[in-house]
């Protein structure tokens, strides 16, 4: 993410943080607590665990004696959010928000799993993947009284998400209880967001109430840097490599010290993981 936009939405926050609360010794405060469905366009995450079950499955073809079972590994396009957020009101129809939450989307060793049986010995390999997201966000509000205890009301805002990604490769033998890990990618990295969306919102009494949302989020971060298995600290790359023994391009997101190159390589860049998409939420909210 650019500094400046970086600073600009740090500035934004600090703002919130220090005229929020004063809003609250005279106007009404609610904390709204969610959950919900969350989609999101994660392209080049798909591509990776698509790449490696395509290598696997091209290893196990041509090895005589082998037999594959398992698959197809799922893409993933859903995941999970949760949020909590301080709304104060400056009117009945007017009302800024500071929100924190968390998304969470991932495929685990069961989700992705193969088995390999040779002889009479079976290999269990799996590419279990997790991508997590802690968003701060400002919001705006406008509410639109449809009777004495219902609202219509529009959102708005933007703020900042700092995300991770986790990649392993899994591999163990039927008779062993756990999974080796010989391949280990986490990396970390921050980046803006921005929403929208429109809710419905119901009042049992003067202090609570519940609320449903459909939102609209850009959230595309980009710059990831971490460690690999080996210890070697770099960027997280999405790129294509040329596999000969097996005659195949493996798409691959990987952490390595330097962008990968040569002849064996091509469509190299710094990977970006979008958490773009819409969330349906339901949740409660509490007045003060």
């Amino acid at each position: 993410m650019p500094v400046i936009k970086m600073k600009k939405a740090y500035a934004l926050i600090l703002t919130a943080l220090l005229f929020l609360p004063s809003l609250s010794f005279s106007l009404g405060v609610e904390l709204r607590l969610s959950s919900g469905l969350r989609q999101m366009k994660l392209g080049q995450v798909n591509l990776a665990l698509a790449g490696w079950e395509e290598r696997t499955l091209k290893e196990a073809s041509l090895q005589p004696g082998w037999s594959l079972a398992g698959g197809p590994v799922p893409e993933l396009h859903f995941g999970f959010t949760f949020e909590g957020e301080l709304t104060f009101f400056l009117s009945s129809r007017f009302a800024l928000g500071l929100s924190a939450g968390y998304v969470y989307a991932g495929l685990d060793e069961q989700d992705t799993l193969f088995s390999i049986n040779q002889d009479s010995t079976t290999i269990s390999v799996a590419r279990p993947t997790k991508i997590s997201a802690y968003p701060v966000t400002l919001l705006g509000y406008i509410f639109f009284p449809l009777g004495s205890k219902f609202h219509l009301y529009l959102k708005g805002g933007g703020g900042i998400i700092q995300s991770k990604y986790v990649s392993r490769e899994a591999v163990k033998l039927t008779a062993e209880a756990k999974f080796l890990y010989p391949v280990l990618d986490l990396a970390e990295a921050r980046g803006s967001t921005y929403l929208g969306g429109i809710g419905f919102d119901y009042k049992f009494d003067a202090s609570l109430g519940f609320f449903i949302e459909a939102t609209v989020q850009s959230a595309k971060v980009e710059g990831f840097s971490g460690e690999n298995q080996l210890g070697e600290k770099g960027d997280l790359y999405s790129f294509e490599e040329y596999i000969p023994e097996l005659d195949f391009w493996q798409d691959k997101m990987q952490i390595l010290p330097q962008m990968p190159g040569g002849a064996s390589v091509r469509s190299a860049r710094k990977a970006m993981i979008d958490f773009s998409g819409f969330s349906v939420k339901i949740g409660v909210r509490l007045r003060f």
